[in-house]
């Protein structure tokens, strides 16, 4: 092999090392996050509760607009999360299809 195949499955392997931690302290914050909302401030993950809130009319008006407001927002946040995992994806597999090239020349 080559120099430049070498640099790259080097790079390679240290890419798929330090992944899985990473992978697991972000899923980690993650669930924190949405376990730590969940407890204290249900209205922003708990559908359920929201609708408890409006069937017992405690839901008052300007929660209701801030609500109708943010869906928007996180329905469009959303898209472009899942955009950018498939831009990712996309990236990931173009390396990957460049490091096969190289290595079937060798």
């Amino acid at each position: 092999m080559n120099q430049e195949v070498q640099k790259m499955l080097q790079r390679r392997q240290r890419f798929i090392r330090i992944w899985p931690p990473v992978a697991l302290l972000l899923a980690a914050i993650t669930l924190g996050f949405y376990t730590w909302a969940f407890l204290r401030h249900p209205i922003l993950v708990n559908p359920l509760h929201v609708i408890h809130l409006l069937q017992s009319n405690h839901l008052d008006t300007a929660t209701q607009g801030l609500l109708s407001i943010m869906a928007p927002i996180l329905f469009l946040t959303i898209g472009v999360l899942v955009l950018l995992l498939l831009l990712f994806v996309t990236v990931g597999l173009i390396n990957e299809g460049r490091l096969i090239r190289l290595l079937e020349r060798q």
